[in-house]
C-alpha cells in the first residue's frame, strides 16, 4: 500500500477514536477522573490533524515531480 493512503486511514481511525473519547468525555463530565478522556481526545485529534497534513504535503510534493 501506498505510503499517503497510509496515513489517510491512520489518521481516519484517530479522528474517530478522537470523536468517541469527546463524546465519553462529555458524558462523564461530572467525574474528576474524565480529564482523562479529554486529554487522550485532544491527543488524538491532533494527531489526526497531523496525518492528513502530512499525507497532503506528500501527495502535493509527489506531483510536483
Amino acid at each position: 500500500m501506498d505510503e499517503v493512503p497510509k496515513l489517510e486511514v491512520h489518521g481516519s481511525v484517530m479522528l474517530v477514536v478522537g470523536m468517541i473519547l469527546v463524546l465519553l468525555w462529555s458524558f462523564l463530565v461530572s467525574q474528576w477522573w474524565s480529564v482523562v478522556f479529554l486529554y487522550l481526545a485532544v491527543f488524538f485529534l491532533a494527531e489526526a490533524i497531523w496525518h492528513y497534513a502530512v499525507a497532503d504535503r506528500l501527495r502535493h510534493f509527489s506531483k510536483g515531480k
